[in-house]
């Protein structure tokens, strides 16, 4: 019985000459080695997921829990991997919906909610996505409006269009300018001066009459953009229980330190009690 009492005045003794790091970089220092030394982090952190993120997860939970010994150290990690995984689960959660909400998915899905209704075979781009220039279909009016007005004859040249149909005109600028070559190169890609008109009137018709069009599949994209930012109801149940799983995991982990916290402080405080009694 001496000898055990002994004994255990001893390593009080010795552990009082070495209490660990003191400083607060000395601390900090310390708190890496079990990350160094992880347990979970070769199998946990995969190749797509940055391993200093869960490094740093790991060190800011040895700060803030200030485990001692392999076995708290472990559960601190148990509670790291825990979070890392639900971290997971909501970037799972975020890559499902971003991919259901790509472009193409979500045009396709428009083109089979509305052409079986409308008898059409006509295909929905991403283009069709797109918000509505009513600038642009405004320019078209006005040009429409131009020629309404316009009673004389068709001009000859492009000096006779720059006076007669100025918004015309403005017209073939944009376009001449958008192939990158002069007014009249551009011109000569028709036969004559009236096929150029025909063509510019009978694309400003269709920009007016695609706009009623443009304005019920750009609504139907909303509606299915906002269905698909709701996860199915298979999706949603296999995520719920995951959760409550990873939950029930750091539930216990926590449990678990504080348990072994508790009980390492109660074994030290009964230490010191019989080292006062020795003394």
């Amino acid at each position: 019985m001496t000898t055990s009492i002994a004994r255990i005045s001893a390593n009080r003794m010795n552990a009082q000459k070495s209490t660990g790091a003191i400083t607060q970089a000395g601390k900090n220092k310390v708190s890496r080695n079990a990350v160094t030394h992880g347990l979970f982090s070769k199998q946990l952190v995969l190749e797509s997921e940055n391993p200093l993120e869960y490094q740093t997860l790991l060190e800011q939970l040895h700060s803030g829990l200030f485990p001692v010994g392999i076995l708290e150290e472990s559960l601190v990690e148990r509670i790291a991997v825990s979070l890392w995984r639900q971290k997971r689960l909501v970037k799972a959660e975020s890559a499902y919906l971003s991919f259901e909400c790509r472009s193409e998915k979500i045009a396709s899905a428009v083109e089979r909610e509305i052409y079986p209704a409308y008898n059409s075979s006509r295909a929905v781009s991403e283009r069709d996505l797109a918000e509505i220039d009513y600038e642009h279909l405004q320019q078209c009016q006005d040009i429409l409006d131009e020629y309404s007005g316009f009673s004389s004859s068709t001009p000859s040249n492009i000096a006779e269009i720059e006076i007669l149909l100025p918004l015309t005109y403005q017209n073939l600028l944009r376009d001449a300018d958008d192939n990158k070559v002069t007014p009249e190169q551009y011109l000569q890609g028709y036969k004559t001066f009236s096929e150029y008109f025909v063509a510019v009137v009978r694309y400003c018709r269709e920009q007016l009459q695609d706009v009623k069009q443009k304005e019920l599949i750009l609504d139907v994209a909303e509606l299915i953009r906002n269905k698909r930012a709701i996860l199915p109801e298979k999706a949603r149940e296999s995520l719920a229980k995951y959760q409550v799983m990873l939950d029930n995991e750091l539930y216990k982990a926590i449990k678990a330190l504080r348990e072994a916290q508790e009980w390492r402080l109660k074994c030290l405080n009964s230490v010191n009690d019989v080292g006062f009694t020795l003394n």
